[in-house]
Formats: structure tokens, C-alpha cells, sequence
């Protein structure tokens, strides 16, 4: 079977992969949206450099009671001498979503939202996008109503685009937070008053709002919130509703002389790192339909139009925009640096360092002090100069990086931040050096205000545990070793999978545990085996029901191409380790266990509907093959043989920068990835917490419960996304 890397590279065999004269490729083709011709803007003729970094420093917004509008407006993504080239009524800017956070005005991504532990916020989310008639932006993005999404109209199953007003709901990444106020993504609403099954609000408000609590108990760290409307994120966070949400403590205040004396001000800088395609017009292009949908080959057409007419497997841009802003700059003093990154793309991994800008060599040491879930006990030392098998910074979609970079050796110099993933991840093609290759320059041009004081890591010091630091790390797994931490005791042991369902052009969508989202087996109306109903009737059915307070180990089996950055609601939890395994010996017997049936597939005509399967073959959506509940040779639940006898190699150790608390985690192909999972806050000492207690203040097992996922947008909104609910 011709996979998706062989169809990429034939693309590029064909002449897709270079750079076409721009004359050339609009007069011969259009691409982009169904619906609006759109002629691709190649992101090698964007001048680089030209205009600054967009920051938050002075412009963060807090308080207990907020208002968050979504709304259109256009914004200059790209630099003003593009936009003057334009005429009416594009060269104001590019048309976006965005979030408009309290007083400021709108703008992408949202201004940032800093909060206090143990402060509650209370936030009102009002759906202000404007109908279609209104929308600019919206006739640009075809909504492919023929996979499970929000479907406010009802009109799932219709090959024609959606037509009506946009459903949303804002999902806060990496808080432990009540179901009701997860954004669960059957929870949406729209601006013109319609409501999915899964909507709650924490108080009466307006039909296109609705409002959250959010309790904020979380030590210091960096989350983000973003839409997660079913079936439409890769379409949401691509048009820019997105921003950062920080969580401050007693210890990291955020303040200037905090006890931890970490960087603050003008030297904590948040990045929001995304890729774009553009059109000649300046407005955002996302391939949906018209082959070749881009000049540089990246993105097909859909590969299976007569199934999924509209949806492509993965978005991958060739234009790096960082805070809203085409490959930005930004001017540094000589001293230390704090930075938030964030891997906000719909699917592109970024491998990052930095680089001299003329000299191209190595350019200064990332000290990664923090992840998803807060600081770590001691920094990690990345891209050092003098080691070349030191890692570099990687970033899946979603996951976050808390980075201490020292300029003061690099005073007058100017520094490139690169890109080296491939895409797709890990095996794809490499980034163009001139444009997805690069992301933003650092110009080490400011003089030196002050003598710098501010926390040293390449001092050794750790960051918790010592004298006015917070508590050393609550470890449930052992970094060193790749076991459980002494005293940790699994309730549950789950074996999972990820698998890819191929039609004739490649991938028709990607399936955890080979469930849809809604837990009916493919073409059947029954609901997998194990499975039981939401509580809000919503028309799901849930197989993870974890006992609230209880360590259960998630060992999740890869089975596809590509690196899945898995993300899990309501928890953070730490990476236990990775091992290889033989994929087509554990494919066999894996498939061998499927009984045979008719259900529906991919026919002989490439069309989807009934096929008949013998026993022993691999039927897509029917669930795993043997009955959830009931444990295999391992123990393990999840209804799939025990992959033990197909592990291969040893114990891989977390990478640097990945023994902290997680939320988001790179699952490599190959690969069977162990997580430790608890349902408690994450400062819970071990011995505090049993299962069947709560800790949260609040009670996890009510609303519409939580999800878990890919973080590859495109493949979320394409079922590759399970609900699950803690239960007493």
C-alpha cells in the first residue's frame, strides 16, 4: 500500500518542491478554500526580519471576574510593505479570530491571561464572530461536514461546506478544571445562540456565551486556551483563537526580586511558535480541495476526496509566524532571558536552536527550567555549543518549554532561532533552510540596563526543594531508572493503541484505541465492548473511567508513520519510559483477533460503506478486538493483546527536559510509550491520596467529562480523540 511519505516525495519528484515564479503559478493554478480562489503566496518572497516580536510584558491582563469576546478583525501578520502592495479591502491586515481579552483590543494571539494560585477566575466567553454574510474570513475555510464535528446545523454527512454560524468553546490546556468548564467539545455555542449536547455554564449569561470557573490551584506554570470545537480546531486555532494563560505563585510571582529570582518584565518574553500559508492577497490559505493545493508541495490535495472531500491529514505552512507576527525580531540586552515557548501548529514539530546569524555557528545554551505542568527540581541543559550530542529543544504541537537564555557572551551579535524537525514527524521531509527552517532573530543590540542578579542555572542551584523555593517535585516516576518512584502503587495498568486507517490516496482518519469519538462501532449502531454512556447525553460511550485518586500506568502502542503528540485532559502526569517493539509481529496478532463481521469500510469503489470481513482481519472503528474490560496476559485493560512479547531493545529514558509533570507527550512510532497518570492536584504526596478520594476542589466525576487526545489538530477533528470520565 502506497503510504503518505512515498505520495510526498513523489509530489516532490514531480517539481512540486521547488519555488515557482509567482506570475507563473497564479495565471496556471489556484488552491486554498472551495469556495474562494486563492493563489498561493510562496513564503520565500516575505521579507524576514523587517518588524518586531509582539510582546506581553506590559499589557498581561488579571483580575477575578474577565470577559473574553471571540471576534474577526484583521491584524498585519505580515509586513506592512506586503500589505501596501494589496488593494481594498485586504491591505489593512490579514482577517483573523482572535480573542479579545478584558479591556484590550482584539488581537492573535489573545493577550495573556495571568492568574494567581488559589485565586478563582470567573470567565465569560462570548461567541462574537460574525455570520457568514459578514465573514471575510470565513468563506476561506471549508468546514468538512462529512467527519463527526459540532454540526450546529445538522447537516453531518453533506459533502457541501458548512454555511452557517461557527460553532465554539474554549478549552484552558493543562488545568485542572471542572468538566463543565473543560471546553469539552461537544460543549460549543455560537454566536447566534445554539448550544451542543456537552454545554454548561457556571452562571446564566447570553445564548452565544458561556461561563467558566476556573480554580487556579495549580503551582506556577504556563497553560494556554484555546477553541476545541469537534471537528473544527484545525480550522479555529489556524485563524488564530489562541492565547496564553499563566499561573503565578508565591514563588514564581512574576514580580522583580522573586524568591526565585527569576527573570521578569521585559526579559519574560512568551513565544507562541505556529506555521501559515498565505495567498497572494494576504489572507490566510488552508488547502481544502483544489489540486496541488500549494506550490511547495507540502499539503496535497485531501486523499480520499470521496470519503473526506475537504479534510487534508496534516497542515504544514511554509510561512513561521511567532505571536502573530511573520519571522519577527527582537532586540535583547546582554543578560538572561526568560522565555515561554509554545508549539501552537496545527501539526509541524519544531526542533529548535540558535544560531549565529553570519557565522552560522552554535549560538548560546537553552537552560529548560520548566514544562507543561511547572518548574522542574533542577534545570536541563540543551544546544550546548561545546557538546554536539547535546539535544536540542523539541516541541510537539501543544507542548510548552520554560527556557533561561543567557546573551551576555553575544553582546553586538545577531542570533537566528532554527528549525530542524522534519515533517511529518520523525520521518518526513526536512524544513526549507530559507523559510520553515528559520523562525525569528535575536539581536543581542540593547545596552545593558542594570547589572544582571537574576537566577543563574548554570550555577548548579536547583529551582525546588531549597530554602524560599517550593517543594521538590511530587515523582511518580524515576527519571534515572525509567521505574515507578518507591511507594507508588498502580490501581490500573491500561494497553492502549494508536492506529491509522488507509484508503487508496492515504490516511482516512487515525484512531485511538481503533474507537471513533463517539464509541459506536463503525457501521453497527452498537457501542464498543466495555463501553458505557456519558451522563449528560451527549451520544457518547466511554471506555477510560478511571477511580478518581488513583495511579493507574497508560502503556500506549504506535502503530502508525508518525509521532502523535497525545494530550490528556484534567491531569498532568509523568513519562514513565519509551521501547521499541516489533510492529509487524505485534500487527499480526493484533489483527488476528478481530471475529469478523460487516461493518462499514472502505469498498472496493474507494467509496466508504458495508464490508464484509472475514475473522482475522483488521476492521476500522470497531473497537479493540477482544472486550475492554476483561484483562489480557499482562493484566492490562484496553481489549488488545499483550504487547510484551513483541517489545524489543531496552528501556528508553525520558528525554532531557521531560521528567517533570506532562500534559502533552511525543508518542513515537514503533514505539510503546508508558505514562504514570494520577487523578489528584499534582503537589498530592503520595501517601495523601487513595483511589475513590478527591482532592480537587471540585468534583471531577460530574459534567460532560474530559477528553483525551492527538494534538495534531487534523487529526483530532478527524476521530483521533476518545471522552473519558474519572468515576468514585
Amino acid at each position: 500500500m502506497t503510504t503518505r511519505r512515498q505520495l510526498l516525495k513523489v509530489g516532490i519528484a514531480l517539481g512540486l518542491g521547488g519555488l515557482f515564479p509567482l506570475s507563473l503559478w497564479t495565471a496556471s493554478r489556484v488552491s486554498g478554500s472551495v469556495q474562494v480562489a486563492q493563489a498561493p503566496l510562496p513564503g520565500a518572497e516575505i521579507p524576514q526580519f523587517v518588524e518586531p516580536l509582539p510582546t506581553f510584558a506590559d499589557s498581561r491582563v488579571s483580575g477575578s471576574q474577565l470577559q473574553v469576546r471571540m471576534v474577526e478583525f484583521q491584524q498585519r501578520i505580515l509586513p506592512t510593505s506586503c500589505y501596501s502592495r494589496l488593494s481594498p479591502p485586504f491591505c489593512a491586515g490579514t482577517y483573523v479570530w482572535g480573542y479579545q481579552v478584558g479591556e484590550r483590543p482584539p488581537h492573535y494571539p489573545g493577550y495573556t491571561v495571568e492568574a494567581k494560585q488559589g485565586v478563582p477566575t470567573v470567565v465569560t466567553y462570548i461567541n462574537a464572530l460574525p455570520l457568514p454574510a459578514q465573514s471575510q474570513l470565513l468563506p476561506l475555510l471549508t468546514v468538512d461536514q462529512t467527519i463527526h464535528w459540532a454540526d450546529p446545523l445538522g447537516q453531518m454527512g453533506a459533502t457541501v461546506p458548512f454555511a452557517g454560524a461557527l460553532p465554539t468553546v474554549v478549552h484552558l490546556h493543562g488545568g485542572e478544571t471542572p468538566s463543565a468548564f473543560d471546553g469539552a467539545p461537544e460543549a460549543w455555542f455560537t454566536s447566534d445562540g445554539r448550544h451542543g449536547r456537552g454545554y454548561c455554564s457556571y452562571a446564566p449569561t447570553a445564548p452565544n456565551a458561556a461561563v467558566y470557573w476556573y480554580p487556579n490551584g495549580q503551582p506556577a506554570t504556563t497553560l494556554w486556551f484555546h477553541d476545541h470545537t469537534l471537528g473544527v480546531t484545525r480550522l479555529t486555532l489556524f485563524s488564530g483563537l489562541a492565547a496564553f494563560y499563566l499561573i503565578r505563585d508565591a514563588y514564581d510571582t512574576g514580580q522583580p526580586h522573586n524568591p526565585l529570582g527569576l527573570p521578569t518584565g521585559a526579559q519574560e518574553i512568551e513565544l507562541m511558535i505556529q506555521d501559515r500559508q498565505f495567498d497572494t492577497r494576504g489572507q490566510l490559505l488552508f488547502p481544502d480541495g483544489t489540486p496541488p493545493a500549494r506550490p511547495t508541495g507540502l499539503n496535497g490535495p485531501p486523499p480520499n476526496p470521496s470519503i473526506h472531500p475537504y479534510w487534508i491529514p496534516e497542515f504544514f505552512g511554509d510561512v513561521i509566524v511567532v505571536n502573530g507576527k511573520a519571522w519577527p525580531y527582537l532586540n535583547v540586552e546582554p543578560r538572561r532571558y526568560r522565555f515561554r515557548f509554545l508549539n501552537a501548529a496545527n501539526a509541524r514539530f519544531f526542533q529548535m536552536r540558535l544560531i549565529d546569524a553570519l557565522s552560522q555557528e552554535p549560538g548560546p545554551i537553552f537552560w529548560q527550567i520548566g514544562t507543561d505542568g511547572g518548574l522542574l527540581d533542577r534545570p536541563v541543559k540543551l544546544n550546548d555549543p561545546q557538546d554536539r550530542t547535546s539535544p536540542s529543544l523539541l516541541l510537539a504541537p501543544a507542548e510548552r518549554a520554560d527556557v533561561i537564555i543567557d546573551f551576555a557572551p553575544y553582546a553586538g551579535r545577531t542570533l537566528l532561532l532554527i528549525n530542524s524537525a522534519p515533517a511529518p514527524f520523525p520521518d518526513g521531509d526536512p524544513p526549507d533552510p530559507a523559510t520553515n527552517g528559520r523562525i525569528m532573530q535575536i539581536r543581542v543590540s540593547l545596552p545593558l540596563s542594570e547589572t544582571d542578579r537574576t537566577y543563574n542555572p548554570a550555577s548548579g542551584l536547583p529551582l525546588r526543594g531549597g530554602v524560599n523555593q517550593p517543594p521538590a517535585l511530587v515523582r511518580l516516576a524515576n527519571p534515572q531508572t525509567g521505574m515507578l518512584a518507591a511507594g507508588v502503587k498502580p490501581a490500573v495498568r491500561r494497553q492502549l493503541v494508536l492506529v491509522e486507517v488507509e484508503g487508496p490516496g492515504g490516511p482516512v482518519e487515525v484512531l485511538v484505541n481503533n474507537t471513533k469519538w463517539s464509541g459506536i462501532r463503525e457501521g453497527s449502531g452498537q457501542p464498543v465492548s466495555g463501553s458505557q454512556p456519558d451522563r449528560q447525553g451527549q451520544g457518547i460511550y466511554l471506555t477510560e473511567l478511571p477511580r478518581v485518586g488513583a495511579t493507574e500506568i497508560w502503556e500506549v502502542v504506535n502503530l502508525t508513520e508518525d509521532a502523535h503528540p497525545i494530550h490528556i485532559h484534567l491531569v498532568q502526569f509523568q513519562l514513565l519510559n519509551r521501547q521499541a517493539l516489533d510492529v509487524e509481529g505485534y500487527r499480526a496478532r493484533y489483527d488476528s483477533l478481530f471475529p469478523g463481521g460487516t461493518y462499514n469500510g472502505l469498498r472496493s469503489d474507494g467509496a466508504w460503506g458495508p464490508v464484509h470481513y472475514p475473522p482475522g482481519v483488521f476492521i476500522p472503528g470497531y473497537g479493540p478486538p477482544l472486550p475492554y474490560g476483561q484483562p489480557n496476559a499482562r493484566g492490562a485493560l484496553g481489549g488488545n493483546p499483550d504487547v510484551t512479547p513483541y517489545l524489543r531493545g531496552p528501556l528508553l529514558l525520558p528525554d532531557a527536559g521531560e521528567d517533570g509533570w506532562k500534559d502533552t507527550i511525543k508518542m513515537y512510532p514503533g514505539q510503546v510509550t508508558r505514562l504514570v497518570v494520577r487523578w489528584a492536584p499534582i503537589t498530592t504526596p503520595l501517601k495523601e491520596v487513595s483511589p475513590g478520594q478527591n482532592l480537587y476542589p471540585f468534583d471531577p466525576t460530574q459534567g460532560p467529562g474530559y477528553v483525551w487526545h492527538c494534538h495534531i489538530l487534523d487529526h483530532e477533528d478527524n476521530e483521533m480523540m476518545r471522552p473519558y470520565l474519572p468515576v468514585p
